[in-house]
């Protein structure tokens, strides 16, 4: 797994699972089976279709929150 602090790139040998357990549901959530963001650096939310959402992170990174974990987005617009 590929953990992006910045413009660094950690490789970790952990399972997404494991990680998720390890960090504070409060300050980061999962988005898709493959992704996990600090809710801190959400900016915007946009609904894309059949219910997937895109995330603008500060910096202009874009990325798919899938269907799956939509009930988290009260989280992420706390």
């Amino acid at each position: 797994m590929c953990v992006h602090v910045g413009e660094q790139v950690h490789v970790m040998r952990i399972t997404m699972k494991a990680l998720e357990c390890q960090l504070d549901p409060s300050q980061f959530q999962r988005i898709h089976r493959s992704t996990i963001v600090n809710v801190k650096r959400v900016q915007t939310i946009t609904p894309y279709m059949n219910g997937e959402y895109h995330l603008q992170l500060a910096g202009g990174t874009r990325l798919k929150m899938s269907r799956n974990y939509k009930d988290r987005l009260q989280i992420l617009i706390h």
